[in-house]
C-alpha cells in the first residue's frame, strides 16, 4: 500500500544530507572546485588561490632573483622588526613567489624553509596552509594539522586550510571533526567543492556505521508504532480457522495465550508478545500452539527478528500444515530477505490447501506489488475481492495500483465506489487523498485528510499527510508543526512523525528542537539500517548547530537568503 511512511521518506530524501548540514535550504551541487594545494597522491603544481598570471610570475621571479642578493632569507628577527609593516609584507610576498616556484619544482623541503621566513615576515594564513601543502608532500602530518590550525586562526573561513586540516584529521584517525570540516568547507562554499561533498558521504557513512553498530550492541528489540502495528495485523482478515482461547486456571501456558489473544484484540502489543513467550514457554494446549507461534512470529518480525520469526513460522506450520496465514507471513520474510522467489511459493503452496482464500490473493498482491508487477496485483486485489468484497484494504490498494498503471480515472473512479461503500472508513479518506495529492487536487486532498481526522482522530497518518500538505504548498509551518505533534500524540512511536516534525523544524532554523527528534529517530529504530538512517541526520543537525557557532555571521547571512527565497 502507498503509505503517509513512503510519502514521509520522499519528502525528507528530496532533500539529501547536503540540505541537513546547510544553513540553506535545497542548494544544488553545482560545478566543482579542487581545494587541495595538493593531494598527497597526485600533488598540484600551482597554488590555489594564486592566480598570477605567467608574466607577472616572471616578473615576481626576477624580483625574487634580486631579491635574494639583499640577504632577506638570512635576515635575524631583530632585523626584521625594525622593517615597517608594508616592508615586511612586500619581502612575504617576494619569499612566497619564490616558494611557489620551489613547490613547482617539488622541492618541497626547501619551499618549506622559504615559506617559514616569509611567516616571519608576515603571519599570513595563505603562508601557513601553503607550508602545510609541503608538510603533507614530504609526509608530516603532524605539522600539517598544526599549519592548518595556525592559518584558521588567522583567518577561520579559509577553505583551503580548513579542507586540508580535515585531511589531515582523517589521516589522523579522526574522523568525526574531519567531517566537521568537511561539512563547513561544502557549507561555506555553496557545495561547489565536489571533493569535500563526496568525503562528506564516505565519512558521514563510516560514523554512522560504527555508531549504529555499537548501539546495536545494547539495543532492546522493540515494536514499531501502535499504528503500524495494528496496519499489520489489520491487513489480515479475521481467522475463522483458530480455536477461541478460553481463560484457564488448569493450564498456565494457556493462561497466557488467552491473555496475548485479548492483548493482540486490545492493540496492547508489548503485553501481547510477553504473554505469548510465557505461553510458549510454560507450553500452551495443542489446539493453541501453532497459533501461539504465529503471533510470536508476527511480532518478532515486526521487532525486525526476521531469524527467529522465520523459526516460529516454520514450527507453526509444522504443528498445522494447512494454517495458511503462516504461510502468508512466511513470505514477508522472505520478501525482506530478497527472495521472490521463495515468497511467491508460499502463496503457492497456501492456495493448493484452498484455493478461495480472499487473503492469499490480496497478500500475493501485495508481494506483486512491491516487485513493481502491477498488472498481477491488480488481477490479485480484484480476485480478492470478488472472494470477499468486505474488505477495506483491498478495495483502497486495487485504487492506488490502478494509479500505479497509469489508469488515473479508473483509479479515482474505485475510490469513490470504496467511499459510497465505506462511507465511515477514515482509511479510505486518507488514502484517497494521498491520491488527490499525486494529482494535484489539493482542496479535495486536504478535505479528505481533514475528514480522516474527523473519522478516526486515533490515527496519526491523516495528520501527517495535512501536516505535510499544509508546510509544503499553503506555506503554514505553524499549523504542520502543530499537525505533527498530535499525529505524535496519538502515537508516540509513530516514526513517520517524527521524521516530518524534525524536518519542518529544521527548515525553520528550530535546530536544538530539530535534534532532538531526530534522536528520537534513534530510539524508534529497530534496524542497524534505520539506526544508521537516523544517526546520519543526528550527525548533519549537530553539524549545523556547530557551523551556527562558529560562524554565526555566515549562518545569519545563509538564513537570509532562505527567507528572502
Amino acid at each position: 500500500m502507498s503509505t503517509t511512511s513512503d510519502r514521509v521518506k520522499r519528502f525528507i530524501e528530496t532533500k539529501g544530507w547536503k540540505f541537513y548540514c546547510a544553513v540553506v535550504a535545497s542548494i544544488a551541487v553545482t560545478g566543482a572546485s579542487l581545494y587541495y594545494l595538493v593531494s598527497s597522491s597526485s600533488p598540484s603544481k600551482t597554488l590555489p588561490g594564486d592566480n598570477t598570471s605567467s608574466k607577472e610570475q616572471q616578473r615576481r621571479d626576477g624580483s625574487t632573483a634580486r631579491d635574494s642578493n639583499n640577504n632577506y632569507e638570512g635576515m635575524s628577527v631583530e632585523t626584521i622588526t625594525k622593517l615597517s609593516t608594508k616592508q615586511r609584507a612586500e619581502v612575504a610576498h617576494t619569499l612566497k613567489a619564490k616558494g611557489n616556484r620551489l613547490f613547482g619544482e617539488k622541492n618541497w623541503a626547501e619551499a618549506a624553509r622559504v615559506y617559514t621566513k616569509a611567516i616571519e615576515f608576515k603571519a599570513d594564513p595563505v603562508y601557513y596552509s601553503n607550508r602545510a601543502a609541503c608538510y603533507a608532500n614530504l609526509g608530516d602530518n603532524d605539522r600539517v594539522f598544526d599549519d592548518c590550525n595556525n592559518a584558521l586562526q588567522l583567518n577561520p573561513v579559509y577553505i583551503k586550510a580548513l579542507n586540508r586540516r580535515a585531511h589531515s584529521l582523517e589521516l589522523r584517525g579522526d574522523k568525526e571533526e574531519a567531517l566537521y570540516d568537511y561539512t563547513c568547507v561544502c557549507i561555506l562554499d555553496n557545495f561547489k567543492n565536489e571533493v569535500a561533498a563526496r568525503s562528506v558521504e564516505r565519512l558521514r557513512k563510516k560514523v554512522t556505521e560504527k555508531k549504529a553498530a555499537e548501539i546495536m550492541k545494547t539495543k532492546k528489540r522493540r515494536l514499531p508504532s501502535s499504528s503500524f502495528v495494528s496496519a499489520y495485523f489489520d491487513s489480515y482478515r479475521p481467522d475463522r480457522s483458530r480455536a477461541e482461547p478460553i481463560k484457564s486456571s488448569e493450564n498456565k501456558g494457556d493462561e497466557y495465550f488467552f491473555n496475548a489473544y485479548n492483548a493482540v484484540k486490545s492493540k496492547n502489543y508489548e503485553e501481547a508478545s510477553e504473554f505469548c513467550d510465557k505461553a510458549i514457554q510454560e507450553g500452551c494446549s495443542p489446539v493453541y500452539r501453532a497459533h501461539a507461534l504465529n503471533i510470536q512470529g508476527t511480532l518478532l518480525f515486526l521487532k525486525g527478528n526476521a531469524r527467529d520469526a522465520l523459526e516460529c513460522f516454520n514450527k507453526s506450520i509444522q504443528l498445522d500444515p494447512k494454517y495458511i496465514q503462516s504461510y502468508i507471513k512466511r513470505s514477508s520474510i522472505c520478501i525482506e530477505q530478497g527472495n521472490l522467489v521463495a515468497a511467491l511459493k508460499q502463496f503457492d503452496e497456501a492456495l493448493a490447501i484452498n484455493p478461495t482464500d480472499p487473503d492469499i490473493f490480496y497478500h500475493r498482491g501485495q508481494v506483486n506489488y512491491i516487485s513493481g508487477n502491477f498488472q498481477n496485483a491488480a488481477k490479485d486485489y480484484s480476485e480478492s475481492i470478488k472472494l470477499d468484497d468486505s474488505f477495506i484494504y483491498a478495495h483502497i490498494q486495487l485504487g492506488v495500483t490502478k494509479y500505479k498503471l497509469g489508469q488515473i480515472d479508473s483509479s479515482v473512479t474505485t475510490f469513490e465506489e470504496t467511499l459510497k461503500k465505506f462511507p465511515q472508513s477514515s482509511e479510505v479518506h486518507n488514502y484517497f487523498g494521498e491520491l488527490l495529492v499525486e494529482q494535484q487536487s489539493l482542496p479535495q486532498a486536504l478535505e479528505m485528510f481533514t475528514k480522516a481526522i474527523a473519522l478516526d482522530q486515533n490515527s496519526p497518518l491523516p495528520y501527517i499527510n495535512k501536516a505535510t500538505l499544509t508546510y509544503q504548498v499553503m506555506g503554514d509551518p505553524n499549523e504542520a508543526i502543530r499537525l505533527c505533534k498530535m499525529a505524535l500524540k496519538v502515537d508516540p512511536a509513530c516514526d513517520a512523525a517524527v521524521a516530518s516534525l524534525a524536518q519542518i523544524l529544521l527548515e525553520q532554523g528550530k535546530l536544538e528542537e530539530a535534534l532532538k527528534y531526530y534522536e528520537t529517530a534513534i530510539d524508534l529504530a529497530r534496524t542497524e539500517a534505520e539506526v544508521e538512517h537516523a544517526l546520519s541526520f543526528v550527525e548533519a543537525t549537530k553539524a549545523q548547530i556547530r557551523f551556527a557557532k562558529d560562524y554565526p555571521q555566515q549562518a545569519a547571512e545563509s538564513l537570509a537568503k532562505l527567507h528572502r527565497k
